[in-house]
């Protein structure tokens, strides 16, 4: 559970706020004691963490198997310094990582890896796998206030001249740097990879895990932490093609800083309140 916790990369009051927002109870002071004890948590607590942290119904059922076969001595519990064990389905092999990734972000945070057995049963799928609607591929993502399509999700920078650190941004469609790739991880949620010919692999992400309105979407590199996965699914009312996006860690929507009356470029992308306006509906187009 440490590893998830380190894994989900949120704070103890930010699972607190989110085990809230769920209709569930789990103070931070209790996340920090539960995290530091070797006995076995409470089935609710568990519950409490593992939906906090980001996972859906079945992987939450899954920790909760674990947790009752472990109290009822079904299977071992692993000493904190013996070796993991291997997963009956063991993940696919991590690609080999680009020195370029770090040229994303200015200060990049390493997150815990999980790595054993149930755990990575619960929360991680294989590159290949296809759990959603939308097959991995080259994307444009077309934000649905721009009447004709011409804008799309690129890499920007911050109006206001903050920072100078690359960004989501309204950008021309045309020529469009870099590559926008969707690789699924779960049913209906993804990884939103930009791909540039030089600064190699990064993964959107929402600025510090904040779970406010107001944050913005930059690319760093691709750990699968909850704030660099997104739930993609078929935006309300309906329309084919058009698509809402949700940052899984913390349930609100992608949009355009400006809202729906923002059609300028390099207008910076956002975490914001969900609302079903315009500029949070997205236009899907897989380019090859």
């Amino acid at each position: 559970m440490r590893e998830l916790r380190e894994w989900s990369a949120l704070t103890y009051r930010q699972l607190a706020a989110k085990a809230e927002a769920s209709g569930r109870v789990l103070p931070a002071s209790t996340v920090a004691a539960a995290l530091g004890r070797t006995t076995l948590p409470r089935a609710d607590l568990v519950e409490a963490l593992v939906t906090a942290c980001g996972l859906g119904p079945e992987a939450t059922a899954r920790w909760l198997k674990v947790r009752d076969d472990l109290a009822a001595g079904r299977i071992a519990e692993r000493p904190d310094d013996a070796e993991p064990p291997a997963p009956a389905d063991p993940p696919i092999a991590p690609k080999p990582a680009r020195r370029r990734w770090r040229l994303w972000a200015i200060a990049a945070v390493t997150t815990g890896v999980v790595t054993a057995g149930a755990i990575v049963v619960a929360i991680r799928a294989g590159d290949d796998d296809h759990h959603g609607r939308l097959p991995n591929g080259h994307y444009l993502i077309k934000p649905g206030q721009i009447r004709d399509g011409s804008l799309c999700l690129g890499e920007g920078r911050e109006r206001n001249g903050r920072t100078d650190r690359p960004i989501a941004a309204q950008m021309p469609c045309a020529n469009l740097v870099p590559d926008t790739y969707l690789t699924s991880l779960n049913r209906d949620v993804y990884q939103i990879e930009w791909r540039h010919p030089v600064k190699g692999v990064g993964c959107l992400r929402v600025d510090e895990s904040m779970l406010t309105p107001g944050a913005l979407l930059s690319p760093g590199p691709c750990t699968r932490a909850a704030n660099e996965r997104f739930l993609i699914e078929p935006a309300q009312p309906a329309e084919p093609g058009v698509y809402r996006i949700s940052p899984v860690h913390s349930g609100l929507c992608v949009g355009i800083l400006g809202g729906p009356a923002e059609t300028t470029v390099k207008a910076e992308a956002e975490q914001a309140a969900c609302s079903g306006a315009a500029d949070q509906r997205f236009r899907l187009e897989r380019v090859r």
